[in-house]
């Protein structure tokens, strides 16, 4: 009797999946010879989009193709394999992860099934373990059950401490270490073609997300770092479509000087948070996705972090060292 009720529960699970739709990037988009975005969603995950959100990136070498970021769950990382096998007629060989954001991390489990191995820095591998169970909680109450079935967290099994140059099947693959959005910030560049994938780093047309315990500082000088990166000229933002690096970096640098700025008067003035909350409004970036979302939100956490400076708790993030 349990071994038929197992098997009932087994075909209506199978059922359920099937009855989803499809957990699938869009397109490719080729950027170079070799070189691809696969582009996802600029909302939030939802059923619709089976939490395909954010773009995911493919380099191609002699020795394999490179995937940057392993999707957003199980299903959506088998989906990213194999096209990566259609795309090349090659199994990958490495995952690079940017950050530790949900919609670039939870496809560990297919890439471990693959023998495929993942690499991060090591601070993003901290903040996995320290927040992505509570990640993939939300997700699985967000888009059920069965379309994050196979899902689970598996941490990176490479970690890199720096930035680290790959030699992989004749193509050199910079590993940038920016320390902006998060401190294990990575950005991926094919070198020998110009393109780089920036992660969260750089969105495109969607507000930037501080992250807890951050602010705007440290991530515009990432960014002023980036755009000084020789040889760059195609940039593959986190969310967003690719386009020129300058303009891209440029956009995202504006939004983060005009929120600092605005916080800095207001505690400047002895506004406090609340009040801070309302007035800073940045009209120029409100038809840019997640603004109500994030924005608030971005003016809370940067609000505290320079509170906490003018307390004398830390030191200045832009203060020269």
């Amino acid at each position: 009797m349990a071994a038929l009720a197992l098997g009932s529960w087994a075909q209506a699970s199978t059922a359920a999946v099937a009855a989803l739709p499809p957990a699938r990037y869009g397109q490719p988009l080729a950027l170079a010879p070799g070189v691809f975005a696969l582009p996802g969603g600029l909302e939030g995950a939802e059923p619709d989009n089976q939490g395909a959100v954010g773009n995911l990136g493919l380099i191609d070498t002699l020795a394999g193709p490179v995937l940057v970021e392993t999707g957003g769950s199980y299903r959506l990382a088998r989906w990213a394999i194999s096209e990566a096998r259609r795309l090349t007629g090659r199994r990958p060989v490495l995952a690079v992860i940017t950050q530790a954001r949900p919609e670039f991390l939870m496809g560990g489990a297919a890439f471990e099934e693959a023998g495929i191995p993942v690499l991060a820095h090591a601070d993003t591998a901290e903040l996995m373990a320290l927040r992505c169970h509570e990640c993939l909680r939300r997700l699985r109450a967000d888009l059920g059950e069965a379309a994050m079935r196979g899902t689970r967290l598996v941490l990176p099994g490479r970690r890199i401490e720096a930035g680290l140059s790959l030699e992989l099947g004749g193509r050199r693959i910079e590993l940038l270490h920016l320390n902006g959005h998060t401190s294990g910030d990575l950005v991926v560049l094919a070198a020998d073609r110009g393109v780089a994938f920036a992660g969260a780093l750089v969105p495109a047309g969607r507000i930037p997300e501080i992250d807890p315990g951050r602010e705007a500082t440290p991530w515009r000088a990432a960014l002023r770092r980036l755009g000084r990166q020789e040889g760059l000229r195609t940039l593959v933002p986190g969310y967003g479509a690719p386009g020129p690096a300058a303009g891209l970096v440029d956009a995202v640098e504006a939004y983060l000087a005009a929120l600092e700025s605005q916080v800095q008067a207001l505690l400047d003035a002895g506004v406090d948070l609340l009040e801070a909350q309302r007035r800073v409004e940045l009209p120029a970036w409100r038809g840019w996705a997640r603004y109500e979302a994030f924005h608030k939100r971005n003016v809370q956490r940067q609000y505290l972090a320079a509170e906490l400076r003018w307390l004398g708790g830390v030191p200045d993030p832009g203060a020269p060292r």
